[in-house]
């Protein structure tokens, strides 16, 4: 799934629950997986294309490293100068970012590809895509690749930016953060009308865009935390979450109806 759909489902998910803690968790661990993107890169740099085109969507994509976090976090917490931190609960923490990671696997075995499930104990590829990779022409896989970046944008960092100056909180980057996010669009702009124009194949493409994009997923590791204030005080309405789900669903439909 792209990456502002996963932002985005951790804040649903942030709204189901009133314990702050747990929505900073349930947001941060909703984009997390895609930290294999980082581990791809190196191993790109050193052993090849063909390696590290097997690295995402494999270990950090599976129900073991869901546990494994989970469980890391919550026997962290129960050290006890740990445990008796002021203003931040761990635990809680630790159950909002499991289930944040836990919703992240499973909207991807719905979006394009597989992932490693069961990783490490079974190499099977697990997928409920109705409509897979090859169904689509290399513009399409183009510009799939550089929309991913701009949902970073428009289903996340505008609206938690929104309720920052309307709250008037985070002072200090909000402005910074406004020059990155028109920044962040004029480069994925430019890959947009390349897309159609470049002249190298699908992956060198590809690889061009993560050079910058790279950056782009380190930005949305970090924002939840860059905007803790605005993230512990999240609320959508049962209404507003109704809409957004309905309109996700809506949106998938037609763009799959789009590529027949």
């Amino acid at each position: 799934m792209q990456g502002g759909v996963h932002l985005l489902s951790g804040l649903v998910l942030a709204s189901l629950n009133k314990k702050k803690d747990y929505k900073l968790g349930a947001v941060s661990g909703a984009i997390f997986p895609d930290i294999d993107i980082f581990i791809t890169g190196l191993v790109y740099l050193i052993a090849g294309e063909t390696a590290a085109m097997e690295i995402h969507r494999s270990f950090t994509h599976s129900l073991f490293m869901v546990f494994l976090f989970t469980a890391i976090l919550i026997g962290v917490y129960f050290i006890p100068k740990i445990k008796q931190i002021e203003n931040f609960n761990l635990l809680h923490f630790a159950i909002g970012f499991g289930i944040g990671m836990f919703v992240h696997v499973m909207l991807d075995t719905l979006y394009l590809s597989y992932v490693l499930l069961f990783w490490p104990f079974s190499a099977q590829e697990i997928s409920f895509v109705i409509v897979p990779v090859a169904a689509f022409s290399e513009i399409q896989l183009r510009l799939l690749q550089v929309t991913d970046f701009y949902t970073d944008i428009f289903f996340f960092y505008i609206p938690i930016l929104f309720i920052a100056f309307k709250k008037n909180l985070h002072k200090i980057i909000r402005i910074p953060f406004l020059i990155y996010i028109l920044a962040d669009f004029a480069v994925i702009t430019f890959f947009m009308f390349n897309a159609f124009t470049s002249p190298v194949d699908y992956n060198q493409f590809v690889i061009n865009l993560y050079k910058p994009g790279v950056f782009f997923l380190l930005i949305s590791v970090f924002s939840p935390f860059l905007f803790r204030e605005v993230i512990n005080d999240f609320k959508f309405k049962t209404r507003d979450i109704v809409i957004i789900v309905s309109l996700f669903i809506f949106s998938q439909f037609l763009f799959w109806l789009a590529i027949f």
